[in-house]
């Protein structure tokens, strides 16, 4: 089994066969054009497969000698049919189903197979069945089926198609053909004529007759020109019967040359035949009847036309006068267009002389005519008619033609008033061909003035639906119509042309230009508002909805343009928003607006903090109140780009920009709002008297909202600081500037210590200092140490004694010299304040994320206190006066119980002793031998984590006050 998605089968064939259908030769040329469907199963290994088979067949008749060719022919067919598991294509299955149908005999069949014969592809399956019914009619004498048979046979060498039969069996049929020819002419020359007369009939103009062999034996056989493939010299010759084959058999009788004469397709058969009847039936071509001459004149040709004249000339009964009563005068005139020049001139002289009353339309299909001379005469018949007998339509056809273009045009032009020539002759001339085109723009041109025919006629031209196929028809009458005013054409054709492809973009241009559309009505705004949601229009669309002299504001309404404003697509948001910051004002934007369309103006300000603020509102509205707000705020819309491109004036007072509509959005999780607010912020903070509240904002997450706490703190006391935001240096609180150095953000930690080193003297103190080295940043523990030591040392504490210059990795942004903050009195003083914070450290507090604590939790009191230890021990380590102080009060901690702290004591003191050999560090020797040291690493400060404690000492103590004293 196979299975084909061909549209024919073989089932679909046989069905047809056996219905007697008439479109039986039509489907089996069908079916054999199709490729051959693919078996359901695949076949074996090393099975032959139907193409495979066809090239053996190829290269079988590829080899030298005729019997290699035959013994690997015979081979490879034996190959094929010996196999019992690969099924041949369906299409073989032909064969059997023709050559049962010729055995049936039935006309429709005979007629399928004549059909098939002539024209169906030469391949398998088809092949064997016609191979088989060509013998069978040989047996059975059948001529009509061997003359289709032994025609494709001599023609099909000739021809380019597809085909699976060989050359050479080609070759072999129709030499076959002729030889049975040759037999029959010598055994029953009655019958010769007949078959060959069979053969002749199927030859079709454009045959190439020199190649042929059956048919150049048939009239040239005499000539002796030939060998065993072809025909040499001029053949077909001019004297068709002087060499034919059998010559005494075609004087038998004139019937098969009269059938060949009436039934051939081709002028050499043609020709042949009227030779014939010429030399041997002279007599009876002289009594030849008025209707076989008739059917002459209806044939193709033109040998017969040829001797039709001359059988009309040669004979008094024929002449022309008598033609009309013999029933010949339709023939006479048919051949106006025959191929021969001979019978046209006969036809013009007759139709001239006897047929003055010819049918114009008979006359203008004439003028179609690819002879020259027939054309010239049927335009001459016409122009000796009168104009108005044919009709303004009928001389419309006739611009087409070169013969009668010029009459016609001038016909038209002079022999009708404007009046005559009605609306829609005027339309298909304008719908027309090029010459009829031309003649219409002509008569414009001569017969209107300017302003006529009037907009109405070219709106009608354009809604004819010819216009999608004519461009040059649509394009002039859009010149026509574009003369005229927007008001005289209509605004709802407008719209409805908009949508139309020829139209929209020229009265695109037309609409983008007008000044005012009189006519648009509430239902045309609505169309127009329709029209910006397809491509092709959108931009027309808005274009003439943002024209307020066309369309305005309160006709757009605001419902509509937030609708608009809420879409993704930015070319909608965009018109929206540009069109509500030009045209609608605070008070527009009130949804409780009465009827008049009057708002009030604090509820449509109100409405828009709602849509740039709210939680619902999608990201395009809200950037477009956020952009209304912007360039209507009274300080900072001038400054805005939209505000310039539009001229915009602020229609907004700064008191509706409330801190309580504005600060709570600084902490919104999306990204515009807070922009917004922060912009806003910046210019009203000192109206609102917030001022003292951007501490609050350094801790943020957002980055815009901290910048405003950094720009209000950086440039405190500095003159150039912009006053509308900076703080003065009255206005800052040590309490929120040293919370900041406890924030989770490193920038804002960073703040901190820069306005407390900047503002020591103002902000600091050394209960505050303590109070910084239990933070969980390491950077800020080492700065409190430092300022500790620069800030409040003793002064005669050493002699000469200046700051080092910060490292890469201090928190300190400066190595200036620092004020006087207030001094210890004496060392002593300054050892004792270092013992009660050592002492008196609370748990630590929670480290930022990222930091080099880890994860974010509290450290304990132990972990803390060896964090100070250690950064009083690094700062130790950098300064040897600083580490002559702090020795001791690090040595005394070296008995604390708690282990982790006393390891911490002991490698700082180690180190301090490596750091500067010459420091004595009293008890050192003694701490070593009662505790056992630390690991080497540890002593080097690899800083590695030490054991914590789990011993707390002290509750957790809250930033000293701003009116603490120092100790």
């Amino acid at each position: 089994m196979t299975s084909s998605p061909n549209p024919i089968d073989i089932a679909n064939v046989k069905q047809l066969a056996t219905s007697g259908s008439p479109t039986l030769a039509e489907a089996v040329e069908a079916y054999l054009e199709q490729p051959d469907p693919r078996p359901e199963t695949p076949p074996r290994e090393g099975a032959l497969t139907f193409a495979a088979f066809l090239q053996l067949l190829s290269r079988a008749q590829g080899m030298r000698s005729p019997e290699q060719r035959r013994e690997q022919s015979t081979d490879a067919w034996k190959r094929f049919l010996a196999q019992v598991d690969a099924a041949p294509p369906p299409r073989l299955e032909l064969a059997d189903l023709l050559v049962r149908i010729y055995e049936e005999g039935t006309d429709a069949g005979r007629s399928a197979l004549r059909d098939i014969a002539t024209s169906a592809p030469l391949v398998f399956g088809a092949w064997g069945g016609l191979k088989r019914i060509y013998k069978l009619a040989e047996a059975r004498l059948d001529a009509e089926l061997f003359g289709a048979l032994a025609f494709r046979f001599d023609v099909e060498l000739s021809r380019s198609r597809r085909r699976e039969v060989s050359r050479g069996t080609l070759i072999y049929m129709r030499r076959r053909a002729w030889r049975f020819l040759r037999e029959l002419g010598r055994s029953t020359p009655e019958l010769y004529p007949q078959f060959a007369v069979e053969v002749l009939r199927h030859y079709a103009p454009g045959t190439s007759f020199s190649d042929l062999w059956v048919a150049n034996h048939v009239w040239a056989h005499g000539t002796g020109k030939y060998d065993g493939r072809s025909f040499h010299g001029n053949v077909p010759p001019n004297d068709m019967v002087k060499h034919r084959a059998f010559d005494e058999a075609w004087k038998r009788s004139p019937d098969p040359l009269m059938l060949l004469l009436s039934a051939c397709q081709a002028d050499p058969p043609a020709k042949f035949a009227i030779q014939g009847l010429k030399k041997d039936f002279a007599d009876t071509l002289r009594s030849v009847t008025p209707a076989w001459l008739s059917r002459l004149a209806y044939r193709p040709l033109a040998s017969a036309h040829d001797f039709l004249i001359e059988t009309l000339l040669g004979s008094p009964e024929l002449h022309q006068s008598k033609l009309r009563g013999l029933g010949l005068h339709d023939a006479a005139l048919a051949l106006l267009g025959s191929p021969s020049a001979k019978a046209r001139t006969f036809a013009i002289e007759y139709a001239r002389a006897h047929a003055t009353d010819l049918d114009p339309e008979r006359l203008a299909a004439l003028l179609d005519s690819e002879h020259k001379d027939t054309r010239a005469f049927a335009a001459s018949a016409l122009q000796g008619k009168s104009p108005r007998a044919l009709g303004h339509a009928f001389l419309g056809r006739l611009l087409t033609h070169s013969e009668t273009e010029a009459w016609a045009s001038k016909a038209l032009s002079e022999s009708f008033d404007r009046a005559e020539l009605p609306e829609g002759f005027l339309i298909d001339m304008l719908y027309g061909e090029s010459e009829q085109k031309k003649w219409a723009a002509a008569y414009f041109k001569a017969k209107y003035r300017p302003g006529e025919p009037g907009a109405g006629f070219w709106v009608r031209v354009l809604d004819d639906p010819r216009h999608e196929d004519d461009y040059q028809a649509t394009k002039s009458a859009l010149d026509a119509l574009g003369k005229y005013p927007i008001a005289a054409i209509g605004t709802p054709w407008l719209l409805g042309a908009l949508t139309r492809k020829r139209l929209g973009s020229t009265v695109a241009t037309w609409l983008q230009k007008a000044d005012a559309l009189p006519d648009l009505t509430a239902e045309g705004v609505e169309r127009l508002k329709g029209l910006v949601f397809s491509a092709e229009t959108r931009a027309v669309a808005l274009e003439v909805l943002g024209n307020p002299k066309i369309v305005s504001p309160r006709q757009l309404t605001l419902p509509w343009l937030l609708a608009l404003a809420r879409r993704a697509d930015p070319t909608l948001n965009g018109f929206a928003r540009r069109y509500l910051l030009s045209h609608m004002k605070p008070q527009d934007f009130d949804a409780g607006q009465d009827a008049s369309g009057r708002g009030d103006r604090e509820a449509g300000t109100a409405r828009l903090f709602a849509l740039a603020l709210g939680e619902k509102e999608p990201e395009p509205m809200r950037a477009f109140a956020q952009t209304y707000l912007r360039c209507h705020h009274p300080v900072l819309g001038p400054e805005q780009g939209e505000a310039k491109e539009l001229e915009l004036k602020p229609a907004l007072k700064r008191g509706a920009f409330t801190a309580e509509r504005i600060w709570p959005a600084l902490s919104d999780k999306r990204d515009d709002v807070r922009r917004f607010a922060a912009l806003i912020t910046r210019a009203e903070l000192r109206a609102w008297g917030y001022q003292t509240r951007v501490y609050e904002l350094a801790h943020s997450d957002a980055k815009e909202v901290r910048n405003i706490a950094f720009d209000a703190l950086r440039k405190v006391g500095d003159p150039s600081a912009d006053p509308a935001i900076a703080l003065t240096p009255e206005e800052l609180d040590p309490a929120q500037v040293f919370a900041l150095t406890e924030s989770l953000k490193k920038s804002a930690r960073e703040l901190g210590l820069s306005l407390i080193l900047k503002h020591y003297a103002r902000l600091g103190g050394p209960e505050r200092l303590g109070w910084l080295m239990q933070s969980a940043d390491r950077e800020v523990r080492l700065f409190a140490v430092r300022m500790l030591w620069e800030k409040h040392r003793p002064r005669h504490l050493p002699p000469g004694w200046k700051p080092r210059a910060a490292r890469g990795d201090d928190a300190r942004p400066a190595a200036e010299l620092p004020e006087d903050a207030g001094r210890f009195a004496d060392v002593e003083a300054l050892r004792r304040f270092l013992r009660y914070v050592l002492s008196g450290i609370p748990a630590g507090r929670s480290p930022e994320p990222g930091d080099d604590a880890g994860s974010r939790r509290r450290l304990s009191a132990s972990e803390a206190k060896r964090h100070v230890i250690e950064v009083v021990r690094d700062l130790a380590v950098e300064d040897a006066a600083f580490a002559a102080l702090v020795a001791p009060v690090i040595a005394e901690f070296t008995g604390s119980i708690a282990k982790g702290e006393w390891q911490a004591c002991l490698a700082a003191l180690l180190r301090l002793r490596h750091a500067h050999p010459g420091l004595e560090i009293e008890g050192l020797e003694a701490a070593g031998d009662r505790r056992a040291l630390p690991s080497v690493g540890q002593a080097a400060g690899d800083g590695r984590a030490l054991p914590s404690v789990g011993q707390a000492t002290g509750e957790r103590r809250a930033p000293p006050s701003v009116g603490q004293e120092t100790a």
